[in-house]
């Protein structure tokens, strides 16, 4: 009995040690280093090389991995878009275009959006664990994945929502205020693997040259194009289809809202004399039957937004 209470304390201390290196051990794991983020090379619509993590800055940065086809990468994509907008250069955002069989530039401008597009990302597919569309990741500043888009969120808001806090996390001080409200998500949803009939209805064919150039000099019949709209400021000179576009859908959206922005996509921009007049489409077909938006190419003061 005195043997066994001579070891007693040292049996105790063994087992304290082999405990607490067991607890230590599980903490150890708990607090693994995320894994590394793997190096890219890609490139733009225009020709431009984006070198990854080179180009970051060591900026936190959002990875959106897409195809055109997927209706739950389009029901992603608008906050997404509102994320490149709100944290501007604070991060980076690239969305990677990955197993398309489209045209993901056209596919964007259809659909009013117009953050970072990163062309034939199918290369990364396997480094970066890639299982379903659309993949999403946060990566910090020591090019770490420190989230990943959970394989069945409960809706876009729900990794929304995720993106947010992680990157006011990783910013600190330069974080930046939480949305109080979110737009709904395009009704194809998750609730099926179905499209919604909303995608699946054919946009009305672009009109003609001589319908639209009817239509465009009886509408300018009825605008001054000495009268701007005074709480408008003038954006510059416009010179091009492309930048009455931007343009328009800037004012469009403050005014009418994003949803039906991008709801009247694809935009379509015609000019006559020195007067932009950008339309938006809408089911019924009929051209100025939705958003309009004229400007003056010299200087590119708003004449008349409207939603008829």
């Amino acid at each position: 009995m005195h043997r066994l209470l001579r070891y007693l304390p040292a049996a105790l201390v063994l087992f304290v040690g082999l405990s607490n290196a067991a607890h230590a051990q599980i903490d150890t794991r708990k607090l693994a280093a995320p894994e590394f983020a793997p190096a890219w090379q890609l490139q733009t619509p225009a020709g431009k090389t984006v070198n990854f993590p080179e180009d970051a800055n060591g900026k936190p940065t959002v990875l959106l991995f897409w195809p055109s086809w997927c209706p739950f990468s389009r029901a992603l994509q608008p906050y997404v878009q509102d994320i490149w907008e709100d944290y501007g250069t604070r991060i980076n955002v690239w969305t990677i275009n990955i197993l398309e069989n489209g045209d993901p530039v056209q596919t964007l401008k259809d659909r009013g959006l117009s953050f970072p597009l990163l062309l034939k990302g199918d290369a990364l597919r396997n480094s970066y664990k890639i299982q379903r569309t659309p993949w999403l990741v946060v990566i910090n500043a020591k090019n770490r994945i420190v989230y990943t888009r959970p394989p069945q969120p409960p809706t876009p808001i729900h990794v929304a929502k995720k993106v947010r806090t992680t990157l006011n996390q990783l910013l600190g001080e330069q974080a930046v205020a939480l949305p109080t409200s979110y737009p709904e998500p395009y009704t194809l949803h998750l609730k099926g693997r179905g499209h919604s009939s909303a995608l699946k209805k054919p946009k009305p064919a672009a009109p003609t040259s001589a319908q639209w150039q009817a239509w465009l000099q009886d509408y300018l019949k009825g605008i001054n194009p000495e009268q701007a709209i005074a709480d408008e400021p003038a954006r510059g000179a416009v010179t091009s289809g492309k930048a009455a576009i931007t343009i328009a859908r800037e004012i469009w959206t403050a005014r009418y809202g994003k949803k039906l922005m991008i709801e009247q996509a694809p935009h379509r921009a015609y000019r006559q004399n020195n007067i932009w007049v950008v339309i938006g489409t809408t089911g019924s077909g009929q051209i100025g039957d939705g958003l309009i938006l004229a400007i003056t190419a010299d200087e590119g003061r708003v004449l008349q937004a409207s939603k008829n």
